[in-house]
């Protein structure tokens, strides 16, 4: 299917000549069953399940007549899971038949949970029955109809030609989920992605590092995030290839041992998961994995060069977003055509691009906001005109992440645009912390920042200005954060201004906007070496992220 002749929006078009294989994942698994009906796709080794292609592709189509036998008028959906056959059973039977799945991450807030329902516009919630006291006050309060679903065994069996024949026409351009990360105004934004964003992007990784049916990729990364829907799942069912799925929680510590008994030739992984590995002292069986896919968060050559001399294993870092499908460039394939220190060359599917503040293009060697349109690049945010208009403006998508070219065509990443935090892969805008400190009765104002980490990238650190300094403790607004937050956007540490010796307020310039640069500079100064600076007593809580 030549990608030109459908109605792409501008921040799609490209000069890029890419034709479209398949029009639907649909379409995609079956093309795959039908190659290699016996061959493993999925393997689950927490539970001790595993599918062929064929199980898998008939799972899927159970799975969609059994939504239809829910409501005939399902649009959305969301779906609550963690990495399991039920959450891919769902997904993979849901946009067969047109429905947008929102996946939801588990650790959320039940608060949380609750704003991405109503603003998805969902019409009814599918979850994991270990989740239910998370849910059950959701069932209470919300008008949408919850499902619990604890085992495709449970599904009902079909007939697949019939089956088949009740599936619609899905067009490429067909929103396929709604992926939720956090946003600029403290409340989480969803990202649109058809289709066809996420079958070019998977197409282009897996040509780009010569996946093939013998490929077998360790997820390890959620699959209610993109990077394991779209670098895990689609590369790898693209290829034809073998998916062994971990629940992140419990990979860690048997990554290695994972990585041989199931034979893993790929993963893909954040730095702070290479750290963590580094951290633990285990042993790896080097030359079992051909390559580590990375990004998410700047890798220090300092931890690739340990990594790579302690295990052998080749990493390729690369750059992109939720709202261009996952990675929109990446060091070269094989190994010995890398650059390190860069995120690489432009994969063939899309084009990338440097601009100044007034969007105009920079010379190569000069630092400024990166650019991408294709194929790959999402349909823009759910319910957002503003944020749309600025993001996918003049017909590119606006990353808001500083870098440059250099003049062989590699890209390198320098910083946010913005203050958004980065914390072993999870972002947080400080907006989503300040807005629940806020309603602390004792809260006057608040200002949340990242600081450097050498596990997780970056830890979270939130300043607080109290009515009263004495009235409430470091501890009491943590334990407060925990109540609204899920555990990974809890500030590590509070510091109460007002009982800092040379800082009584929030640093703020002349129209009075806080100044986050400012608290960065003081903390690096003062208190990043020290867990007691003059008095000061950090609180690191076992509440902490």
């Amino acid at each position: 299917m030549n990608l030109a002749t459908l109605p792409l929006l501008p921040h799609q078009q490209s000069n890029c000549k890419v034709d479209l294989p398949y029009a639907n994942f649909h379409e995609l698994l079956t093309s795959k069953a039908r190659e290699a009906p016996s061959r493993e796709f999925l393997i689950f080794p927490e539970s001790d399940r595993r599918y062929t292609y064929q199980q898998f592709c008939e799972i899927s189509l159970a799975a969609s007549e059994w939504l239809t036998s829910r409501t005939h008028n399902f649009g959305t959906i969301c779906i609550a899971f963690r990495n399991t056959p039920e959450f891919l059973a769902i997904y993979f039977g849901a946009v067969a038949r047109g429905i947008t799945v929102v996946p939801v991450n588990p650790d959320l807030a039940a608060a949380e949970i609750a704003f991405i329902i109503e603003n998805s516009d969902c019409e009814a919630v599918f979850y994991d029955p270990d989740l239910e006291g998370k849910i059950a006050p959701l069932k209470k309060e919300m008008a949408v109809p919850f499902h619990s679903f604890a085992n495709v065994s449970d599904l009902p069996q079909v007939d697949r030609q019939i089956a088949e024949a009740h599936l619609p026409k899905v067009e490429p351009n067909t929103p396929a989920a709604i992926i939720y990360t956090s946003g600029t105004t403290g409340y989480p934004k969803g990202v649109v992605l058809s289709h066809m964003n996420f079958i070019v992007d998977g197409m282009g990784m897996a040509e780009w590092f010569e996946f093939t049916p013998a490929t077998r990729s360790l997820c390890i990364l959620p699959l209610f995030h993109n990077n394991g829907l779209v670098v895990s799942t689609t590369t790898t069912l693209f290829a034809g290839g073998s998916i062994v799925m971990i629940d992140p929680k419990a990979s860690l510590r048997s990554f290695w041992a994972l990585v041989d008994r199931y034979r893993a030739t790929h993963t893909s992984v954040m730095p702070s998961i290479l750290a963590a590995i580094l951290a633990m002292g285990f042993d790896g069986k080097r030359g079992q994995l051909e390559g580590i896919i990375c990004g998410g968060q700047l890798l220090p050559l300092s931890l690739a060069h340990r990594f790579e001399d302690r295990f052998g294993v080749p990493i390729f870092e690369g750059f992109g977003s939720t709202e261009a499908a996952s990675y929109s460039c990446f060091n070269r394939f094989p190994a010995s055509r890398r650059k390190l220190g860069s995120v690489g060359t432009v994969l063939p599917v899309c084009e990338m691009k440097v601009v100044d503040d007034s969007d105009l293009e920079v010379a190569d060697g000069t630092e400024g906001e990166i650019c991408i349109r294709g194929a790959n690049v999402a349909i823009g945010y759910h319910k957002l005109p503003e944020l749309q208009a600025q993001k996918f403006r003049n017909g590119w998508y606006h990353s808001g992440d500083f870098g440059l070219r250099d003049t062989d065509g590699h890209y390198y990443f320098r910083s946010r645009k913005d203050d958004l935090i980065v914390k072993g892969g999870e972002k947080i805008y400080p907006a989503e912390i300040e807005n629940v400190l806020s309603k602390h009765p004792n809260v006057t104002e608040s200002a949340v920042i990242g600081v450097d980490d050498p596990i997780l990238g970056q830890e979270i650190c939130a300043f607080a200005h109290l009515k009263d300094a004495s009235a409430t403790t470091e501890n009491e607004l943590l334990k407060f954060c925990a109540q609204s937050l899920a555990r990974f956007k809890q500030p590590k540490r509070i510091v109460i201004v007002n009982r800092l010796g040379d800082m009584q307020e929030l640093p703020k310039g002349p129209t009075k906007k806080i100044l986050y640069r400012l608290l960065r500079d003081y903390y690096e100064r003062r208190l990043a070496n020290s867990e007691d600076p003059e008095g000061l007593k950090w609180v690191l809580g076992s509440t902490g992220g």
